[in-house]
């Protein structure tokens, strides 16, 4: 099986396809930034398409991937519902919410191989936003900020000046409150599109 990413977000990119590797090893997994050509015509069985590329109007993405909607799977930490219900109508195999826990994710992704649409209600879209960060204090946020840029503990703790150790309490709480299991959960629950 041969899987495509494409999202402007690095994290997203790097946490999807580790996840995907894990579970379907024999898989071959690429990703890119934007929607070229070559990644429009490009071979690969599923598609998972971010949303809100830059640059890319919506619209023009789906009809670049006319030919081959059926196995095109949306990915959105915020998706509009007339964009969804456009995906939809056009052929779009379904929706994945990058806020989703993994599970749901993986879920979602194994009916759409069973050839399953799979999308999910604009109330679901709102129940499935991650919480909001004010319940961080701010060490916590800065901790935060750090884990989502990609550092470890180890330079977290350096940068601040704490400890490893204290830094690991932080990280263990910072994943209670997002309800999350490990740094990659809470980096693609935290992905949102670009402000335009």
């Amino acid at each position: 099986m041969q899987l495509l990413i494409v999202d402007d977000h690095p994290m997203t990119c790097a946490g999807l396809r580790s996840l995907l590797q894990v579970c379907y090893p024999q898989a071959r997994i690429d990703t890119r930034h934007q929607l070229d050509a070559e990644a429009s015509a490009g071979r690969w069985d599923y598609l998972f398409l971010d949303m809100h590329l830059p640059g890319l109007r919506f619209e023009d993405a789906l009809e670049r991937l006319a030919p081959r909607l059926s196995r095109v799977i949306l990915i959105s930490a915020a998706p509009e519902p007339e964009a969804v219900d456009l995906a939809r109508r056009r052929g779009v195999c379904g929706l994945l919410l990058k806020n989703a826990d993994i599970d749901h994710l993986l879920d979602g992704f194994r009916r759409i191989q069973a050839g399953e649409k799979v999308f999910v209600d604009a109330e679901e879209m709102i129940g499935l936003r991650a919480p909001p960060q004010e319940t961080l204090t701010e060490r916590q946020r800065h901790i935060y900020e750090a884990l989502l840029g990609g550092f470890s503990n180890k330079q977290i703790a350096r940068t601040l000046g704490i400890s490893e150790y204290t830094v690991k309490e932080h990280v263990t709480a910072i994943l209670t409150v997002f309800g999350v299991r490990n740094r990659l959960e809470l980096v693609l629950r935290q992905q949102k599109p670009p402000v335009v």
